[in-house]
């Protein structure tokens, strides 16, 4: 086949185009909507949303100071807290459709405020066997962690007496 220099890279540029083409149509049918509904990876609070206060069965209540943490009383500081306050705002989760049955009251609760809602967010977190549970009452949504990420959420220093 005899092309000239511009045949060529016409040929070229519609075989990338279509190959392009090609891998769009099969990343949509390998990532259907359904699925992603279904494992839908979310994080605690929504995206933008700033934590005022944070309070663990209301024995130590975590206030943000400017742009740094305080804890009251001070069980927890510095490096440790912030740590803790990013996993709160950024730890991706899966959606729970069916949770199993837990006993309401082995819940450890936690309530938060958030810049701009005037309800407080109460969370309970539920520990099973291979995960962690955390129950938002008022978007009644369940999201799964790992078991290991709650020593992140709630750091040992905070559980003790």
């Amino acid at each position: 086949m005899k092309l000239s220099r511009s045949g060529w890279n016409n040929v070229i540029i519609f075989s990338v185009m279509i190959f392009i083409l090609v891998i769009n149509v099969t990343n949509k049918k390998l990532y259907s909507s359904d699925e992603a509904k279904n494992n839908a990876q979310l994080t605690i609070f929504a995206e933008h949303a700033v934590i005022l206060s944070l309070s663990v069965e209301q024995q130590i209540t975590i206030n943000r100071v400017g742009r740094t943490w305080q804890a009251a009383p001070a069980k927890i500081s510095g490096q440790a807290l912030e740590q803790m306050m990013l996993t709160w705002q950024e730890r991706e989760g899966v959606t729970v459709v069916q949770p199993p049955e837990l006993d309401r009251q082995m819940a450890l609760v936690v309530s938060v405020e958030l810049a701009g809602e005037e309800q407080t967010t109460v969370l309970n977190l539920f520990i099973t066997n291979n995960e962690l549970l955390v129950f938002n009452s008022q978007k009644n949504r369940w999201l799964a962690f790992p078991l290991a990420i709650f020593s992140q959420l709630i750091p040992a220093e905070i559980l003790a007496s």
